[in-house]
């Protein structure tokens, strides 16, 4: 378009003008025009004030009048300009949320809803500008009545929200009417029923949720809604994305892809947020089953109100590992092995196939050490054995000679008192000086086994490299924390013949099955599932639930726990009293690792067969 000679010379004239009047006449005169629909004619005596005096307050004033012309006449460029070096420059302005509205209009229009819409509130949530106060919430009540946001959207703009009654009611209306696009129709119900309740709203608002509510008179519950519980902010967020994507990809697969709901919803690792998001979603949906949460502390929670309230909607926890979660209700399940788990295997292993009935324990400070030495020895109490020696340490030290020679020094007294009684002596105690220093300089201190739970592998094979030249021996005995290559270079020769136990995922990471699953994963959100196995875990625990709901039954907590084993990316899923019991028991022999498949079998004919499959990591 082509600017006429004559419209220069005029904006020349009012420039002139307008330096020769003072700024408030300016202004003042500009507020008319506007006011008149005159924003044009408005324009060239506001834009000397705004770019000659923009640091002073009728710079601020004339900056603000120009950029609310720019967005009424469509110029979103200038619009974008103005508002944008305002808000960089005046932090303090009485005009700043005038600005600031102007902003979050632009990005309303460009596509970011939901940002924009955020923006509305919060500036409604603390502005005193009566102008600024009446612009957002009137562009908040119409585009939220555009219904341009997902019910997702719209639940977290609420949650976080409650500036005015009537948009509180427009985006309880729009849940409402969004979840009935979904036919999601106990959800609709609730949300229209919310706005009927809601006092001092507008009749249109009062009047469009009766119309809702009509036209669900002979609709039934509707779409069933699997709930996703994790973290998906905060310290832990990037534990819940892969969790929500592992459950999104297993709907995706399945028949139930336009079936079922997913309702998210953030936890924030946090028990209480867990909960109430939880009793919000039951309450409000149509909920068949809960995938999460992914940390113990709030599974536990839920696992606890869940468990006696609502026992026919099953919940699986993919990743907690603390123990007695599953135990809080007949439909808890926990998929990853538990600690208690780890350390019962293993005794039993060391048990059934070794005859051993005594142990010692070396027992690493630490609240991962605690628990295992606590489940370990639970474990063999209940199958007729006993803890026969007990010795903490910190781990990471250099050298552990104070701590063997304590254990070798309790070996000693056991087996000098078994001697006296062989001997038929008084006192059982008795020593012989001379045959305790030749014991403690030269013999072997030999305990039937000697569990160690160990946190890391480099740890574990220190203490074993060890154990021998300290002169103690036994069937060494660890769990989960040794797995790991550093168990082999530092533990050398003295690893081989050594057991330990671990959760059936931490060995399956190699397999094709977890291979397949990885890839298809990355094509799907172009980012590899991790090897934490949150994505892997959650993706078998929403599985678990969609196979479940193929029976179509009611009680899905009740076909989970009948049916029992389930087929996941880490192989065979085995549920007893709801906790996953399917662990392995790994072997070291000739410094490789091998995954037992039975009591090991010596090979003493040709006709032998080991039942050991010793994998290739060195």
């Amino acid at each position: 378009m082509k600017i006429s000679f004559f419209s220069l010379f005029l904006a020349t004239i009012f420039s002139v003008q307008a330096f020769a009047q003072e700024p408030a006449d300016v202004i003042a005169k500009a507020k008319k025009l506007i006011a008149a629909d005159k924003c044009s004619e408005a324009l060239p005596i506001l834009q000397p004030i705004a770019k000659k005096k923009f640091r002073q307050t009728s710079g601020e004033q004339a900056t603000t009048m120009l950029a609310e012309c720019a967005l009424r006449a469509g110029d979103k460029k200038t619009a974008e300009s103005l508002s944008s070096r305002f808000l960089e420059f005046h932090s303090q302005s009485p005009y700043l949320e005038r600005v600031q509205t102007i902003a979050a209009i632009l990005q309303i229009e460009s596509g970011a809803v939901y940002e924009g819409v955020e923006n509305l509130l919060r500036i409604l949530s603390y502005t005193k500008n009566p102008a600024a106060k009446t612009r957002a919430r009137e562009i908040a009540i119409q585009t939220l009545a555009a219904s341009l946001l997902p019910a997702e959207k719209l639940q977290a703009l609420l949650d976080k929200y409650s500036v005015d009654k009537d948009i509180n009611g427009w985006l309880e209306l729009q849940i409402g009417r969004e979840s009935q696009n979904e036919k999601r129709y106990k959800a609709a119900r609730y949300w229209y029923n919310r706005v009927l309740k809601r006092s001092g709203i507008s009749e249109r608002l009062q009047e469009t949720a009766k119309k809702g509510i009509e036209s669900l008179q002979n609709q039934g519950a509707g779409k069933p809604t699997i709930l996703v519980l994790a973290p998906l902010s905060g310290e832990f967020s990037d534990f819940g994305v892969a969790a929500m994507h592992g459950v999104l990809l297993a709907l995706e697969q399945s028949s139930f892809k336009d079936k079922i709901h997913l309702r998210i919803a953030d936890t924030r690792a946090d028990a209480f947020t867990a909960l109430r998001q939880t009793q919000k979603a039951i309450y409000q949906d149509s909920i068949i089953a809960i995938v999460g949460p992914i940390m113990s502390a709030p599974a536990a929670t839920i696992a606890a109100w869940l468990g006696s309230n609502f026992q026919k909607i099953p919940m699986i926890t993919p990743t907690a590992t603390d123990d007695g979660i599953s135990q809080m209700g007949p439909n808890i399940f926990q998929l990853n092995i538990t600690m208690s788990q780890l350390a019962k295997s293993i005794a039993n292993y060391a048990i059934d196939c070794f005859n051993v009935k005594e142990f010692a324990i070396m027992n690493p400070l630490g609240d991962y050490g605690n628990a295992m030495t606590a489940s370990f020895t639970q474990a063999v109490e209940n199958r007729g054995g006993k803890i026969i020696a007990y010795q903490n340490y910190l781990e990471g030290k250099p050298d552990y000679k104070t701590e063997f020679d304590l254990l070798r020094s309790v070996r000693y007294k056991q087996e000098n008192r078994k001697k006296n009684i062989a001997y038929g002596a008084d006192n059982l105690d008795a020593i012989n000086s001379k045959s305790r220093k030749a014991y403690l300089q030269d013999s072997v201190a030999k305990y039937p086994a000697i569990f160690m739970p160990a946190t890391n592998p480099v740890d574990a094979g220190l203490m074993i490299s060890q154990l021998a030249f300290h002169k103690i021996s036994g069937l060494l005995l660890g769990t989960s924390g040794w797995y790991g290559r550093d168990l082999l270079i530092n533990g050398k020769n003295q690893v081989n013949g050594s057991f330990f136990s671990v959760p059936a995922s931490d060995i399956s990471l190699d397999s094709k099955e977890y291979k397949d699953f990885a890839e298809v994963f990355k094509n799907k959100w172009g980012t590899e599932p991790g090897g934490d196995k949150v994505a892997a875990l959650s993706f078998n625990a929403a599985n678990i639930i969609l196979t479940a709901a193929q029976s179509q039954e009611q009680n899905l907590a009740e076909v989970i726990k009948k049916t029992g084993t389930f087929t996941g990316i880490f192989g065979k899923i085995t549920f007893k009293n709801g906790a996953n019991v399917n662990s392995q028991i790994v072997g070291v022999e000739k410094n490789r690792f091998a995954f037992m498949n039975g009591c090991p079998v010596e090979e003493s004919d040709s006709t032998a067969t080991p039942t050991a499959k010793t994998t290739e990591k060195k």
